[in-house]
């Protein structure tokens, strides 16, 4: 885990950005990163402090900065969310998916270790992480996590998605 002061690992090779790619074009509503340094910059980027917003909507204004691929805002968001409700497996796991985007597998290992605290035996908590396993380009323990996801959902299209995505990462 990254959380204990190791230094996280360099950034996926190109094809598992693309692939990533994919993955929004096909609509299961994940975001990949952009080439570009300026729009890397700025998608990398975690403000200090966001808008405020009304008591009880943190966790719905988190969803659309995700699905708008803001996730310095999102993750932001999602964790004003999780400090209201720090029982919510959502607010969570959107968190730790939002700080995956941004290359902040550090936070993310923080916010994962969190969810397993709320509830780490779920079909949503072992495909989030064989996913951000899929960003950091570490196929063997994604291929766990997706492994375990889909044993507990056998016929779910995300997950088989996420595999066949694997294999073609782990085989390119």
């Amino acid at each position: 885990m990254h959380a204990f002061g190791v230094k996280p690992p360099d950034r996926p090779d190109t094809k598992a950005r693309r692939l990533a790619l994919v993955m929004l074009l096909a609509g299961l509503g994940t975001v990949a990163g952009c080439g570009s340094t300026g729009i890397e910059a700025s998608r990398n980027a975690i403000p200090r402090s966001v808008p405020a917003v009304p008591a009880g909507t943190e966790l719905a204004t988190a969803r659309t900065a995700f699905d708008s691929g803001s996730f310095g805002y999102s993750a932001k968001y999602y964790e004003m969310a999780a400090k209201s409700d720090p029982a919510s497996m959502e607010a969570c796991l959107g968190m730790a998916a939002s700080y995956d985007w941004l290359y902040r597998f550090d936070e993310a290992d923080k916010a994962y270790a969190r969810c397993s605290k709320i509830a780490s035996d779920t079909f949503q908590y072992h495909n989030n992480m064989g996913f951000s396993y899929l960003l950091r380009g570490d196929y063997g323990k994604a291929s766990v996590s997706f492994t375990r996801a889909r044993s507990i959902r056998p016929a779910d299209p995300v997950v088989n998605t996420n595999l066949r995505i694997l294999r073609d990462a782990a085989s390119g």
